[in-house]
């Protein structure tokens, strides 16, 4: 009977060590009816899409609009020979830097690593999965922290005839529908600024 109680127990423990991962999707373009170009920077066609819930599930495998949080995507389509800089800074949004959001969202295993350690205490095959459940989250929240930052570039350059795609996020008390956008054309060092309406 103890043995059978034993192995039904590291059972649920080695399932449940499965829970701490990080599995999102790279950013994908944006539907024509979220691109558009503008006369403020001739040549350029600029995409905007706030994500919904699916869609930070989808492409950040967690949900940071629970959190305060609005990401934002944004695409530049440079058709032109002239090189741009974008940087968050030039947002009319406060931005918000992809630390601060990931820390928000890290995957947390200190309560089942507890309760395997308190268990360990009786069966010392417990705690096994408490090391494998704190090493798995640790792994998934590297990955987090390298895919926010990937996917949110605070500064960048958008080459001529290149294409570029970014997120910011946005406090959602702090979030507006209409902002602006400023990118330096690096030849003359001017800034050209866009009004832009974000497409839910």
């Amino acid at each position: 009977m103890r043995k059978a109680l034993l192995a039904m127990g590291m059972g649920m423990a080695v399932l449940l060590t499965g829970c701490a991962s990080y599995q999102a999707n790279s950013l994908s373009a944006l539907d024509p009816q979220c691109v558009r170009e503008y006369p403020e920077i001739e040549g350029m066609q600029i995409g905007c899409k706030a994500f919904n819930e699916e869609d930070c599930y989808t492409f950040l495998d967690r949900n940071v609009i629970a959190k305060g949080y609005q990401p934002i995507q944004l695409t530049f389509q440079n058709n032109t020979n002239k090189r741009y800089v974008f940087t968050t800074q030039n947002v009319s949004l406060p931005c918000v830097s992809p630390e601060t959001v990931a820390n928000t969202v890290h995957t947390s295993t200190v309560g089942r690593v507890a309760g395997y350690s308190v268990g360990g205490l009786f069966l010392w095959p417990l705690f096994i999965p408490a090391v494998v459940d704190g090493i798995k989250s640790s792994n998934a929240n590297k990955a987090l922290d390298m895919d926010f930052n990937d996917k949110m570039k605070q500064q960048f350059v958008i080459a001529p005839r290149g294409y570029a795609k970014t997120l910011i996020f946005v406090p959602k008390s702090q979030m507006s529908p209409i902002f602006d956008v400023s990118l330096l054309e690096e030849d003359t060092g001017k800034y050209k600024t866009v009004g832009l309406t974000v497409v839910q």
